[in-house]
């Protein structure tokens, strides 16, 4: 049976405190299946919060939240004693970029704290292969710089790339990807979450890839900053 455009499903439900009035609400997130219950993909996100203290709902559209299994995840950020709203999807593409959302609904306004367009766009960075089989990846805003070993790719793809001497053939340039991943985690072990994001470094195209960068970031004077910056290699 084909669902019609219009049947909104729900994707995910927590209970948490999201207004500050110390009685639990209701948060839920439904959506559309476009192209039919059989599919995936999911569009058309709708973020509905009950007021536990009076019952009322409030419903809101999440613009950029299409996606596959979009879920939710409660919990205080900002260290205000209120539960924020994190809302996560995979966008389903090659590169497993995800669309991240944290939202906070504290006195019942809905106030966006972190999207991952935002912190992507916050940073330039840089990829390029060095001379004697390297690559360097360098977060030119955070003035942090990587040098990786290529040596682990193999003879057939360095030779691709490098000449016997270890000079390069041509010039090399990566690209430092979206975020592909958003994680809610309490490092200081404080009751506050940070955000731990992820993002793939690749080299020469997509499936080239050289690691991931890590970045955990924490909420200070209204707006999250970056605790440290480390890369991550395959081994």
């Amino acid at each position: 049976m084909q669902m019609n455009r219009n049947d909104r499903i729900i994707l995910d439900q927590k209970v948490g405190d999201v207004t500050g009035n110390g009685v639990p609400d209701i948060v839920v997130l439904t959506g559309t299946k476009p192209y039919g219950s059989d599919t995936p993909f999911v569009d058309q996100v709708v973020l509905m919060i009950k007021n536990g203290a009076t019952g009322v709902e409030s419903s809101f559209a999440l613009p950029g939240s299409s996606g596959y299994n979009p879920t939710l995840y409660l919990g205080d950020f900002t260290g205000n004693k209120v539960n924020e709203i994190l809302v996560r999807s995979d966008s389903g593409g090659s590169g497993g970029i995800t669309y991240d959302f944290l939202y906070s609904y504290f006195n019942q306004s809905l106030t966006l704290l972190f999207d991952q367009e935002s912190f992507y766009n916050a940073f330039s960075y840089g990829v390029k292969y060095l001379n004697d089989y390297q690559a360097k990846v360098e977060n030119k805003t955070l003035q942090k710089t990587y040098i990786v070993s290529l040596l682990y790719k193999g003879e057939e793809y360095l030779s691709e790339v490098y000449n016997e001497d270890g000079t390069l053939k041509v010039p090399v340039q990566g690209d430092v990807l979206p975020p592909g991943g958003v994680y809610p985690i309490d490092l200081q072990r404080d009751g506050v979450n940070e955000l731990l994001i992820y993002q793939r470094v690749i080299g020469r195209y997509n499936a080239d890839g050289l690691g991931f960068l890590s970045t955990p970031i924490q909420w200070k004077e209204n707006r999250f900053v970056p605790m440290y910056q480390t890369l991550c290699i395959f081994g």
